[in-house]
């Protein structure tokens, strides 16, 4: 059963396109962050299987960003009567 949607809006596209890279970057900055400080506060020696941990964790950051940026552009858009 297909979903049947409207046309959307260009500029409607256009604000969640530039929302979602928002996101994207505002999410890369955080996980490089998170990473960051979770390299320097690992124990040494750090061993493979930390190292793939604390980079799974930081790149949750990710979806995280792009989800608040999208939301961001949902709440504010103005509702048009």
């Amino acid at each position: 059963m297909a979903v049947v949607r409207p046309p959307q809006d260009p500029k409607l596209a256009a604000r969640r396109q530039t929302a979602g890279r928002v996101g994207f970057i505002m999410g890369c900055i955080a996980a490089i962050v998170a990473a960051t400080i979770n390299f320097v506060r690992a124990p040494r020696p750090v061993s493979p299987g930390i190292v793939l941990l604390i980079v799974l964790v930081a790149a949750l950051n990710i979806p995280l960003g792009i989800a608040i940026g999208l939301l961001g552009e949902r709440f504010s858009r103005r509702v048009e009567r």
